[in-house]
């Protein structure tokens, strides 16, 4: 089965949907090979795809392949074996297998995802280097990819306070890039991996590195975008966590600064606004309340009784009562309200401290 998902993945743009295609043929793994062109025409394999697999089999491309991973130390995790990441097979386009360089942190461990620009400012470069040093003072593993700026950062403070990271490459496992990040990539290998669906030597070309990024979300439970423009990688990572129903964290930046657009974009759009890495991580309530511009000693104010509040004001709490974790669409619908209208007396009754943010774009009451 490797030597076929090898041959398979050597195409672009192929992943585990093709293969249970022909999963559903019923003909053994080796098929894919031995009745090779008949069954490549069967799953509709473009004419490019077929000459480089055809010619990566006259090569000897397969054998090759793997004696250097071999003598590289590197190990294939391929689509349903034990060394596959779990967490991988619950994305729609899961990959068909995994170069692995290095040990894989445990599947069962928490890990978060933390990416942005590679253009980050001196506070975005401090605000991921703190969320991986605090991601590894609470026993959870790092994810980014390898990049510049925000993604080396977060690695780096992972490894300093000792935690475990990996990087998820948009090149070979065996390609150093950026070039300068030969030592940290070291460093990276000392606990963690490095890893990449791109086959050894593959250069860093434009396209790996948006579809490395679902590979980015399928290994974590929670995605921090720290600073990323509107067009961006790491707006792409947070799409695709959002889709795959992943928890979207973003760090609040300048409003006049490009860098963070993106980030603050999303914060509006509903992601959660990274103002507490305690929160972050869980050591704190996330439905606590918090009050600006009071000190500690400072009681905060009263919720507010319910006979001040409007008839609207009730319909939506006792919406929220029924149905916590409620998105403002729904909200509208069941309210026969405008999606507008909600969201405002929603920020309102926010302010007021009777309803919070239980998730990206979900809310809920307190009582």
């Amino acid at each position: 089965m490797i030597r076929s998902l090898m041959l398979l993945n050597k195409c672009a743009h192929y992943d585990v949907r093709t293969w249970k295609r022909f999963e559903a043929l019923g003909l053994p793994p080796e098929a894919f090979i031995d009745e090779s062109p008949s069954v490549w025409d069967r799953l509709d394999i473009t004419e490019r795809n077929k000459d480089i697999m055809s010619r990566a089999l006259s090569s000897g491309w397969i054998d090759r392949e793997l004696e250097t991973c071999d003598r590289l130390g590197v190990k294939l995790a391929t689509f349903g074996d034990a060394m596959f990441p779990p967490a991988l097979l619950k994305i729609k386009n899961a990959p068909l297998l995994l170069y692995v360089k290095g040990n894989m942190p445990p599947s069962e461990n928490k890990a978060i995802a933390v990416v942005g620009t590679r253009r980050c400012s001196a506070y975005g470069e401090r605000a991921a280097r703190a969320i991986g040093s605090r991601a590894a003072e609470r026993g959870w593993n790092v994810i980014s990819g390898g990049a510049k700026g925000i993604d080396g950062a977060a690695h780096a403070g992972c490894i300093e306070l000792g935690g475990v990271t990996a990087a998820v490459l948009g090149t070979g496992v065996n390609v150093v890039y950026p070039s300068e990040h030969a030592d940290l990539f070291a460093r990276i290998l000392d606990k963690g991996a490095l890893c990449s669906e791109f086959p050894l030597g593959e250069k860093g070309e434009s396209w790996h590195f948006p579809r490395r990024n679902r590979i980015i979300v399928g290994f974590a439970s929670k995605i921090v975008v720290v600073e990323a423009p509107h067009k961006s990688g790491a707006m792409i990572t947070a799409a695709l966590s959002a889709e795959e129903g992943r928890e979207v964290w973003a760090v609040p930046g300048r409003i006049d600064d490009g860098r963070c657009a993106g980030s603050n974009r999303l914060i509006f759009d509903g992601a959660m606004p990274l103002i507490d890495l305690e929160l972050l991580f869980g050591s704190k309530s996330q439905y606590a309340e918090t009050y600006l511009f009071t000190d500690e000693e400072t009681e905060p104010p009263a919720r507010p009784e319910r006979k001040s509040l409007t008839d609207r004001e009730r319909k939506i709490l006792s919406l929220l009562a029924i149905h916590p974790d409620n998105t403002i669409d729904n909200l509208a619908g069941e309210a026969k309200m405008s999606a507008a209208e909600v969201f405002q007396m929603i920020t309102v009754m926010s302010l007021r401290g009777l309803v919070f943010s239980s998730g990206p774009g979900r809310y809920s009451s307190y009582d």
